[in-house]
């Protein structure tokens, strides 16, 4: 019960910042200009129209429109929610390391690990929170006006806010570590730089150098890394075929996800250590 109320605590703190509250403002923006923007031509049920205009049919060759829509919704949502939501919540651990907060805290009856994984997960709930209200009002709004009621949409939503948990491993051992909230902004900013390098690995960082240890010890970093770039892609492949780019037409792999899963693991027992190792 205490680590419940200490993990709304932190979730009320990261959805009441201010970056998350402009993203709530923003996603409200984009779902209402949807809300007025789509709907189906009165003559012809089967195309979509944009402000009135037709825009496409619902089906065009092996491309779904209103699958390829909703596939850059959220992919673009998805790419700003680390922008926003890291900026929000990264400073959640620095912060109650403070002197002066870092006791109160401590003289709570919780464990060291059982308060950092409120932290880390209320702060993750709290970027959740904004994607998932988002995700809702665009699924209601494709719903009602185009009749698509896409619970894969929903679905990859979930993956995105799952994903953002992993990825929070990064942030929270860098803030245990570090007691900065900016230093941790960075680390995540050139993190998601990293994990797309990682990711294409074998197109470009095997070709700068041909030596067989240099490879290997890019394998053990994807591996033992949360795979983010991989993670939202996949995330993207749950509401179908993504009709674009080198991983077009690709099946959905759940394994990016599996293999992340058990490196953060690692990462948030470190950082509980580490925490639990200190002396405040």
């Amino acid at each position: 019960m205490r680590y419940f109320a200490m993990f709304l605590l932190t979730i009320r703190e990261a959805v009441l910042r201010g970056t998350l509250l402009f993203y709530f403002v923003v996603g409200n923006c984009i779902i209402l200009f949807f809300a007025f923007a789509l709907g189906l031509s009165p003559d012809d049920p089967s195309m979509i129209t944009f402000f009135g205009n037709p825009l496409t049919p619902r089906n065009l060759g092996n491309i779904n429109p209103i699958e390829f829509i909703l596939i850059q919704v959220q992919r673009s949502s998805s790419s700003s929610i680390l922008l926003f939501g890291v900026f929000a919540v990264a400073g959640l651990i620095p912060s109650m390391l403070e002197k002066g907060t870092v006791e109160v805290y401590l003289s709570k009856p919780l464990s060291r690990g059982a308060l950092l994984l409120a932290r880390s997960f209320g702060a993750s709930a709290g970027v959740a929170v904004n994607l998932l209200y988002f995700a809702v009002g665009v699924w209601l709004v494709f719903g009602l006006k185009l009749g698509v009621w896409n619970g894969n949409f929903l679905l990859s939503f979930v993956a995105v806010c799952a994903s953002f948990l992993l990825f929070f491993s990064i942030v929270a051992i860098a803030g245990v570590i570090t007691k900065s909230a900016g230093f941790s902004i960075m680390l995540a900013f050139l993190y998601t730089f990293f994990s797309s390098a990682l990711e294409s690995r074998e197109m470009f960082l095997f070709k700068i150098w041909g030596n067989e240890i240099y490879h290997s010890a890019l394998d053990v970093l994807y591996y033992s890394t949360p795979q983010l770039s991989s993670m939202l892609e996949n995330s993207s492949r749950i509401i179908g075929n993504l009709p674009i780019g080198p991983n077009a037409n690709q099946p959905f792999d759940p394994l990016p996800f599996v293999y992340s899963l058990l490196s953060a693991t690692v990462l948030y027992a470190l950082s509980i250590r580490y925490f639990s190792k200190q002396d405040y």
